[in-house]
């Protein structure tokens, strides 16, 4: 079978390519009629001439134009992500190829599980500055504290209250009882003594409040608690102090969990973020000089077989093979993955 490597005519500089077999069944691929062009800005950071685009590359298209572009701008490397960490690592070519395709400072989504083999989810990222020969870029912490706000029907004026509170596994606790007093420091300092003790936690759930016979402040920053997302079941009142025989409680600040595992993907906000297809087998697509013009996309794949190893970027991590799994099939994709059958 002869396989052409896909590009404009004419005659251009010489480049080393490398066939790629993306497809188990190659006679089985089915191409969207028609084709598709390919934006002048696409580029394969992870390839050794990045204007050769290979085999398996994940593409999708953009917003603006619905011309093609690479779906990933590179991956986390050495290090995970905690809740509050403001910078993540990619490989000195993905970090010159944000800089490229979004700038100096901006934004890109980053998409990965919060722990191992968990669910992935996607988030947008603000970053502020990027060190080509590193690759660290520094961003602002994706994760944000839950705040919770509890509001009595009346003003308490005495006796005891006890909360009910969740552990920082989850699970709800019921707090020691709390002596009311009338003077607001006095009566905070009491809660919070009682909220260490019943979570375990020091300063894990904080209360606060300006009039906190009227309204208290649940603040969930402390170890185990801050920027983490928490369980459906609100703080409540378990036992009401004096004169306060209701109390309503919002969530006011939803907390979310910015840890990502290794292998996350940094992808572009440009649309083309969400991977429909994929660069088909053989030696690439041949892109002219840097952002010099467009180049056709003859063959786009939406139903085969893959190999799911010569996907570009394939992750080892499950959960980012389910949610590409999902990505490619979500937009009338018909693929199937040779991972997901246990005799492949």
């Amino acid at each position: 079978m002869i396989t052409p490597v896909i590009g404009r005519p004419g005659i251009q500089s010489g480049t080393s390519v490398t066939y790629r077999q993306v497809f188990k069944q190659p006679e089985s691929v089915l191409y969207l009629p028609g084709g598709g062009v390919i934006d002048a800005a696409a580029q394969d950071p992870g390839n050794d001439d990045p204007l050769t685009l290979r085999g398996g590359l994940l593409m999708g298209r953009k917003t603006s134009g619905k011309k093609w572009l690479p779906s990933l701008i590179g991956k986390m490397i050495t290090a995970a992500l905690t809740s509050t960490g403001t910078s993540i690592t990619l490989s000195a070519a993905a970090a010159a190829e944000l800089v490229r395709r979004v700038g100096t400072s901006g934004t890109f989504k980053l998409t990965g599980p919060p722990t191992a083999n968990g669910t992935a989810r996607t988030v947008t990222v603000t970053y502020s500055a990027v060190n080509t020969s590193t690759g660290v870029v520094t961003i602002t912490a994706v994760g944000v504290n839950e705040v919770q706000t509890l509001t009595f029907g009346a003003a308490a004026t005495g006796g005891t209250m006890r909360l009910r509170v969740p552990k920082a596994d989850g699970t709800m606790v019921t707090t020691d009882a709390i002596t009311w007093n009338a003077t607001d420091a006095t009566w905070l300092a009491a809660i919070n003594t009682a909220l260490d003790g019943a979570t375990g936690v020091v300063g894990g759930i904080v209360a606060t409040g300006a009039a906190p016979d009227t309204a208290l402040t649940f603040t969930f920053s402390g170890t185990g608690y801050a920027a983490l997302p928490q369980p459906a079941d609100l703080i409540s009142v378990h036992t009401f102090p004096t004169s306060a025989t209701t109390a309503t409680v919002v969530r006011t600040t939803t907390g979310v969990d910015g840890r990502f595992v290794v292998g996350s993907f940094a992808q572009p906000t440009d649309g083309s973020e969400a991977p429909v297809s994929v660069v088909p087998s053989g030696s690439g697509i041949m892109m002219a000089a840097a952002n010099a013009r467009d180049v056709d996309f003859p063959q786009i794949p939406y139903s085969g077989l893959f190999d799911s190893s010569e996907i570009v970027d394939w992750p080892s991590d499950t959960g980012l093979q389910a949610w590409l799994v999902a990505q490619l099939n979500a937009n009338g994709g018909r693929f199937e993955f040779d991972h997901l059958f246990a005799n492949s």
